[in-house]
């Protein structure tokens, strides 16, 4: 059983073109655009509140080793609180799935889908807060009640907040209580020749899959490299802006941002072109992008080289 999985390709080029300029600071990321104007259609009520912004970044000479900085930001006020995780190695989350790297009521995180090796070792796994700079311990072996037991991979469910899955490196699927700090056997991946467990899970339901060798088939379907399905979450979904034209929304207001939109057609927009974020908002069927709130404290992280979501207040 494979505890490793290429990082997607297309991040790992991204990756690598940009942090060169990433690294010289927020600055370089100016959009040259004019500004959006300030609201002035009716505020929409959905999204009011602190959402939680990702922040990739690439550090090292040829930017292999991703960081996560997690900016908890509140529009209405520029309200700001900022949590910096330890950068990883060859990260194996795709940026589908970095949402799954953060508890369904935003208040842990996890470094990778991939469970460093000397905490897998050990049993004793670390969580991340991220409404403080505390830590968590979950020992994996108290939980299960196997002394034995080595884990592989692990990530949220997205829809229940104390829900964790961790995969072992028997194939062995753990529904992990983090309230009780107790686990249940929930399933064991299927094993056949030519496929593998690459430490991937389903962006929408936090469930891990096993996938082709050779082609980009995966089991549950719908998770290969070419598949580029929206991500839901929270009544609507995630949206990544790389400069090309948004399906159904107005050209934005800056070049490096990320946003969501909800179902009933309101979007939001989190534009990091300079240190400080910019929200705006575009109401349903509306023409442009327009200004929301105040911007947040500089906290843009200058080697970032994606805004990897943004996820609507919980509550």
């Amino acid at each position: 059983m494979s505890m490793l999985r290429p990082r997607r390709a297309a991040t790992a080029v991204l990756a690598a073109a940009l942090v060169a300029t990433s690294l010289s600071g927020c600055g370089d990321r100016q959009a040259g655009r004019p500004e959006a104007p300030t609201t002035t259609e009716s505020p929409a009520q959905a999204g009011e509140g602190a959402w939680l912004l990702r922040f990739t970044t690439a550090v090292g000479a040829d930017g292999e080793r991703a960081g996560a900085v997690y900016v908890r930001y509140d529009p209405a006020t520029g309200a700001t609180s900022v949590r910096r995780l330890p950068p990883v190695t060859a990260s194996d989350a795709s940026p589908q799935e970095d949402a799954l790297l953060v508890s369904a009521d935003h208040t842990l995180a996890v470094q990778d889908t991939a469970v460093p090796r000397s905490q897998a070792r050990t049993g004793k796994l670390l969580l991340y807060s991220l409404t403080g700079d505390q830590t968590r311990t979950l020992d994996l072996r108290a939980a299960t009640g196997k002394p034995g037991v080595v884990a592989a991979a692990w990530a949220f469910d997205p829809t229940v907040a104390d829900v964790l899955r961790v995969v072992d490196t028997d194939g062995v699927v753990w529904k992990v209580d983090l309230g009780a700090s107790t686990a249940s056997r929930e399933s064991t991946l299927p094993s056949r020749d030519g496929w593998i467990f690459g430490n991937g899970f389903d962006p929408e339901t936090g469930e891990p899959y096993i996938e082709s060798i050779d082609s980009d088939q995966t089991e549950p379907a719908g998770n290969g490299v070419a598949d580029t399905r929206p991500v839901a979450r929270q009544g609507g979904t995630l949206f990544a802006y790389d400069g090309g034209d948004l399906d159904g929304l107005p050209k934005p207001p800056c070049d490096f941002a990320g946003g969501f939109r909800f179902d009933d057609g309101t979007a939001w927009l989190f534009c990091g072109d300079t240190p400080q974020v910019t929200a705006y908002q575009a109401v349903p069927n509306g023409t442009t992008w327009h200004r929301y709130g105040s911007p947040s404290t500089a906290v843009v992280p200058g080697a970032a080289v994606d805004l990897s979501f943004a996820l609507p207040p919980v509550g």
